[in-house]
């Protein structure tokens, strides 16, 4: 996948868990951390071993771990529950190695390290991406796919969570109105 796509993932569920206005840094910690298991990238290591890409940046062991050293650094600046943010951080980082998980070619994702060496993926519709340049549709059958089942779904989840939302908001404020009303 694209950093594009993970940072859109990230964005969009970050919409879904608060609905309430947040600090700019939660919005660009929600569009970075899911990019951050691409770092592995730049390792002198060769592709396909732990310490390269695809390898122990990609574990949930990694995202566990680092959403919760980033909860614990911002949740009183964002006023939400430790472990609410931590797991939403842990969410969106770990969402990283799953989208990976759903492209095929390449090697898969060692989800379980360091408990487990196996990896897990590369049998997902999407094909690998075009790498860093800007990616244009036209071109890239991957990012064609990536809008398609990532994207899409993404954009899907958001619209139905504010439409709930904003249903909710609308029922509490007429029952709110008619107890004003029966109150006369």
């Amino acid at each position: 996948m694209t950093l594009y796509t993970h940072a859109f993932v990230g964005l969009g569920l970050g919409n879904v868990l608060t609905g309430r206005r947040m600090p700019l840094l939660f919005w660009l910690l929600a569009a970075i951390l899911p990019t951050v298991p691409d770092f592995d990238a730049f390792s002198y290591h060769s592709y396909g071993n732990i310490w390269g890409h695809r390898g122990w940046t990609h574990s949930l062991t990694f995202a566990l771990v680092l959403g919760v050293v980033v909860a614990v650094l911002t949740f009183r600046y964002f006023k939400i529950n430790l472990w609410v943010l931590a797991a939403f951080f842990f969410l969106i980082i770990a969402s990283h190695g799953v989208l990976d998980a759903l492209t095929f070619g390449g090697f898969g994702i060692p989800f379980f390290w360091p408990f487990y060496n196996e990896r897990f993926g590369s049998w997902g519709p999407v094909p690998l991406p075009i790498g860093m340049e800007f990616p244009d549709p036209r071109k890239y059958p991957a990012i064609r796919a990536e809008l398609l089942w990532v994207w899409l779904p993404t954009i899907v989840l958001v619209i139905l969570v504010g439409a709930y939302r904003h249903f909710r908001r609308w029922k509490s404020a007429g029952r709110n109105l008619n107890q004003v009303t029966e109150a006369r």
